[in-house]
């Protein structure tokens, strides 16, 4: 299930591009399908598309709109070709391509996804469903900078989408940025209590005021969700070795050591743990894996010390 779902763009206009006179008929079926689209009439919004190609086949909107129909009804291959259709008839579509982009992420195509919704965002900037679902995106490929860039000017746009304003939070804190994070996730917390993304934001905010309680409970309403759940999970086994709670920590290390092998902060919790309950070895080998997958790692050296003073090994 997505947490963040994918915004399709609306129906689209019933005005056409191509180089002949759209027949009446024509416009008018794609305009009555659009209006059985917008209220989920897939089936007759079909039956109108299709009326509206065999009055003119070169039509792009229908080619579209019937893109759209199938990403309703999860035809995700459908939808593709129809969107294809549709451009091939009109290159600078940018719902189109927008739509397109929604294919390949739903496909796992995540790197063809980007580049088709910047494609579609060169030629209208001001769509701001595209540019939402190009922000998710990269911001669940971890790619915080770019998501960052596009959410700020995403908010220009539609400024009371507090999702976007919850995630823009949590890139804030991801980049190096924890007071405008702060301040951005309480004013997401006004609005909606439950936002995962800004909990996560205050639960981090409370870990590093000491209030460890308050920073457990917002973590761990942080935990599920598709784009700040891993990081949620580690910061929360963080929480819970410096709280103390071994039987917790322990549970949630074990299972983040397996899904999350290659991940540093993963293993410098575990070197944390392992040296709070006395385990040196274990935090020694925890802090040189840190090492091996982030070299530069100043954390995982200053463990790697407190451990080898403690085993007498060599760094």
């Amino acid at each position: 299930m997505r947490a963040i779902p994918i915004v399709m763009a609306a129906a689209l206009s019933a005005t056409g591009c191509a180089t002949t006179p759209l027949p009446p008929q024509a416009m008018a079926h794609n305009r009555a399908g659009a209006e059985h689209l917008r209220a989920g009439r897939l089936d007759e919004a079909e039956a109108r598309f299709r009326l509206a190609l065999e009055y003119h086949p070169a039509f792009s909107e229908p080619h579209a709109n019937l893109g759209v129909v199938a990403l309703e009804r999860g035809d995700l291959v459908s939808a593709e070709a129809h969107l294809r259709s549709a451009i091939r008839l009109r290159e600078d579509f940018a719902q189109a391509w927008g739509n397109l982009g929604v294919v390949f992420d739903r496909t796992h195509r995540g790197a063809e996804a980007v580049r088709v919704f910047e494609r579609a965002l060169s030629i209208d900037p001001g769509i701001a469903s595209i540019r939402r679902n190009l922000a998710f995106l990269l911001a669940r490929r971890g790619e915080l900078g770019p998501a960052r860039a596009h959410l700020v000017r995403l908010l220009e746009l539609t400024p009371r989408d507090v999702d976007a304003s919850s995630l823009l939070a949590y890139c804030e804190l991801r980049l190096g940025r924890p007071r405008a994070a702060l301040e951005r996730a309480e004013r997401v917390l006004a609005e909606r209590p439950t936002a995962a993304r800004a909990l996560v934001v205050r639960g981090v905010a409370r870990a590093m005021t000491r209030d460890l309680d308050g920073a457990v409970a917002d973590l761990e309403r942080g935990v599920r969700d598709p784009i700040v759940g891993r990081d949620a999970r580690t910061r929360l086994a963080a929480v819970l070795v410096i709280r103390g709670d071994e039987e917790r920590a322990e549970v949630l290390l074990r299972a983040l050591l397996r899904e999350r092998e290659r991940d540093a902060a993963v293993h410098l919790v575990a070197a944390t743990r392992s040296l709070a309950v006395g385990d040196a070895t274990g935090g020694a080998r925890h802090a040189r894996r840190a090492l091996a997958i982030e070299p530069r790692l100043a954390q995982a050296r200053v463990l790697l010390a407190q451990a080898c003073v403690r085993t007498r090994c060599e760094e």
